[in-house]
């Protein structure tokens, strides 16, 4: 299981996760469906009680409104 940290690398690194990250991020949101969908695919350890962090998170590094 990756941890957040392990995906933000990859992310860095990566243009396939990068288009995928894009296309969840097109229209300005993050739906809770849409994260756990992402974590699950790669593994993550998050739980939908993190989608509000990495929201923020988002918005801090401008990568949604």
């Amino acid at each position: 299981m990756a941890t957040i940290k392990e995906l933000v690398e990859q992310y860095e690194k990566d243009p396939a996760l990068r288009k995928e990250v894009d296309g969840i991020l097109a229209d300005g949101k993050i739906t809770p469906l849409e994260f756990i969908t992402f974590a699950k695919k790669h593994d993550v350890a998050v739980s939908l009680a993190d989608l509000p962090e990495v929201i923020r998170q988002a918005k801090e590094n401008g990568l949604i409104k």
